[in-house]
This record gives structure tokens, C-alpha cells and sequence, in this order.
């Protein structure tokens, strides 16, 4: 009995003195005993002087490895925390506002990964939506986003996003479109006698165009139900042989100066804790 209360004292006092490490982001060691983790500083003492106590920054720590074996990460920039986002909606269900006057509908939904990164996929139908080139246009149009939000130009204690999926953002998107629709064609020539001839009429053609962007945007939330979503974007367009003016989801041009373009309006209801 005496021996197994001796054990428990001396497992209590090597408790005790056991010493704390303060890790820091240069790699510095600061071994100590932390006797304070507050908002802005952590305070610690030296085994030596006990009685003169210490603070550092806690955007200079990295991390806090107690003597109990327990770590302790430092987490100094709150708009990568997730606690402060938990009874935030993650999910978005939006309709592209002035598709249908441009040929098409479109229904995009998005998902927030974590807090400043989202992605989003987009699906649009060609031909349900107002025929502006009376070409009879049908087909489809996908498209994959990665969103990564903005950030402030500087940090103050404590910020974080007023919500998960508002504010600026980037991101490099993918799409690809395939669609037939009516080209109207004039063709003339002459022939051996020299006499002159010329025809018109119209073809079904089918066109399927790549387009690799860099998207702008920024997106408002507003009680946490409803949303608007303005974008513009720029890249490289593949399968354009000629331009045939299609606005359909996103505009490529020829393939002697293939640039793609696109810019919408976006609104829909976020949902889903």
C-alpha cells in the first residue's frame, strides 16, 4: 500500500513540474509552463523565476505542447475556422436570371468545402429560352467551377466571412457545350459558258466547343435563404473552326485568335447546415 502511494506522488509531482513547449512559427522553442491562453497572447513563466511571467503574440505561435502530452494548435486567422460558420447554410441552388432571353436555361448548384472554398457545377439546356437568331438552336452546355473566396488586405482580431459562400471571388472554371442548330448559307459561281449562278438555303450543323476560363465574381447572401451571383469571364476556346456568333452559356471565338468569354447574372436559395 505504501509503495503504491508512493508511486501516485511521484507520478503527481513529475505531473507537476513536467514542462510546457511553445512552438513558434520560425521554429523557436520556448520551454516553459503556460499558465495563460487568451484571445490575443499567450503568458508563461520560466521554471527558474516562477514568479516573473511572460507573453507572446499568438500570431507567433504555431503551436503549445503541454508536458501532460496534450497539443495544442494555434489557429490565429478565424476565417479559416469552421466553428464560426456551423449554423451557416453550405449549399446553393441558383437559375442563371437572363438565360432564357439569350436561348437557354441554366441551373447551377454549389457546395462549400470549407470556409473561403467552394465548388459549383452548372447545367444548361439550349433551345429552352427565347430564339434570338431564329436557328432553332437544342443541345446542352456543363460546367465545373472552383471558387476560392477573397480575403482582406489585412486581418484584425477575430474577423471572419458574414457567411460561407458571400462575398469576392476567383475561379478557374471548365466547360464544354455541344449543340446543332440551322446555318443559313449563300453559294455562287460560274459556270463554263460564263453565265453566273447563285443558291441559298440553310443546313443542320452540330458544333461542340471546350472552353478553359478564369472567372470574377462576387456573390451576396442575404438571411441566410437568398443570393445573387454577377460574374465575368475570360480564356481559351477550342472547337470555334468559324465564328458563328453562339452566346450559348459562354461565347468561343475563332480558332486563328481563340479567346472565350462569359458573364451572367445568378440567383437562387441557399440551403442545408
Amino acid at each position: 500500500m505504501k509503495t503504491l502511494t508512493f508511486l501516485l506522488l511521484l507520478i503527481l509531482t513529475l505531473t507537476a513540474t513536467a514542462q510546457d513547449k511553445i512552438i513558434k512559427k520560425n521554429a523557436e522553442i520556448l520551454t516553459c509552463k503556460v499558465t495563460e491562453i487568451g484571445a490575443d497572447e499567450v503568458k508563461y513563466y520560466y521554471a527558474e523565476s516562477p514568479k516573473l511571467i511572460f507573453g507572446i503574440d499568438k500570431a507567433l505561435v504555431d503551436r503549445i505542447e503541454f508536458g501532460t502530452g496534450e497539443v495544442l494548435e494555434i489557429e490565429e486567422n478565424t476565417f479559416r475556422n469552421p466553428e464560426y460558420y456551423v449554423n451557416q447554410s453550405k449549399n446553393a441552388l441558383k437559375v442563371n436570371f437572363l438565360s432564357p432571353l439569350f436561348g437557354t436555361t441554366e441551373l447551377v448548384y454549389e457546395r462549400s468545402l470549407k470556409p473561403s472554398q467552394s465548388w459549383e457545377v452548372a447545367l444548361g439546356i439550349i433551345g429552352l429560352g427565347n430564339d434570338i437568331d431564329d436557328i432553332d438552336p437544342f443541345g446542352f452546355y456543363g460546367k465545373f467551377a472552383w471558387k476560392f473566396m477573397r480575403d482582406p488586405d489585412f486581418y484584425m482580431t477575430r474577423m471572419h466571412y458574414s457567411h460561407l459562400l458571400k462575398g469576392g471571388y476567383f475561379a478557374p472554371e471548365i466547360a464544354i457545350r455541344h449543340m446543332a442548330y440551322d446555318q443559313y448559307y449563300y453559294d455562287s459561281y460560274y459556270d463554263s459558258y460564263g453565265n453566273y449562278h447563285y443558291k441559298t438555303g440553310e443546313k443542320r450543323e452540330n458544333r461542340t466547343t471546350l472552353a478553359l476560363m478564369l472567372k470574377l465574381g462576387k456573390q451576396w447572401v442575404f438571411d441566410d435563404s437568398f443570393l445573387i451571383d454577377t460574374y465575368i469571364g475570360v480564356g481559351y476556346g477550342f472547337g470555334a473552326d468559324d465564328y458563328d456568333g453562339l452566346p450559348y452559356g459562354f461565347i468561343v471565338a475563332p480558332d486563328d485568335f481563340p479567346i472565350a468569354l462569359t458573364s451572367g447574372i445568378r440567383v437562387g436559395w441557399v440551403f442545408g447546415k
